[in-house]
């Protein structure tokens, strides 16, 4: 060592630097989070609960930093003569917009644009897209179908519940329709026929 490294680091003292890193005002502690003296190899990470404990020197600048949060900075004072210092470091959400990517499997747009207009339909195809496309068949299908996602849900409840009442549960017999079933049975209609 030079001697003055070694004057320099004569006037230093190891504190124990030791805390709890939360998110913002609240007392939930953040996993993971890199607490090191910048340009040096100390350093360690928050545990499962937020807590964290590190050497340091009276003087040392400590970063604390996370994906997701803004880095923060916590410079020990140069006097500092206890052996250790106790922190609540409060990190801030930073969230990262990254830009929008569209992918496609064709490398140019215009190589998309002559795919799908060398796409050949089948005639039934075209049969179908032409009935679809019929005035009258839209007008039809305009009255016909919900037009909001409240109308959509209940008409699809309305079928989930029919379907379920069609699978397991008997058909209901009017109390008006009992006569007509007790003369059809007198009159033999329900009688099974032998061979």
């Amino acid at each position: 060592m030079m001697p003055k490294q070694a004057a320099a680091q004569g006037n230093k003292r190891v504190v124990q630097l030791s805390g709890f890193v939360a998110v913002g005002d609240s007392l939930y502690g953040v996993t993971g989070v890199s607490v090191y003296v910048p340009g040096t190899n100390r350093g360690t990470q928050t545990n499962e609960y937020g807590f964290f404990s590190l050497p340091v020197l009276n003087g040392d600048s400590v970063m604390f930093s996370a994906l997701g949060y803004k880095k923060q900075f916590l410079k020990i004072p140069n006097n500092y003569s206890s052996q250790s210092y106790s922190i609540i470091m409060q990190m801030q959400e930073d969230p990262t917009e990254l830009p929008i990517v569209d992918v496609f499997p064709w490398p140019t747009e215009r190589d998309f644009e002559q795919a799908v207009l060398n796409v050949k339909l089948p005639d039934e195809g075209r049969a179908t897209a032409m009935r679809n496309l019929d005035p009258d068949r839209l007008r039809e299908l305009f009255e016909t179908t919900p037009m909001d996602g409240s109308g959509n849900f209940k008409t699809w409840n309305q079928q989930q519940i029919q379907q379920q009442q069609n699978r397991y549960m008997y058909p209901t017999i009017s109390p008006f329709a009992i006569p007509f079933l007790i003369k059809s049975i007198m009159d033999g209609d329900f009688k099974s026929k032998k061979k």
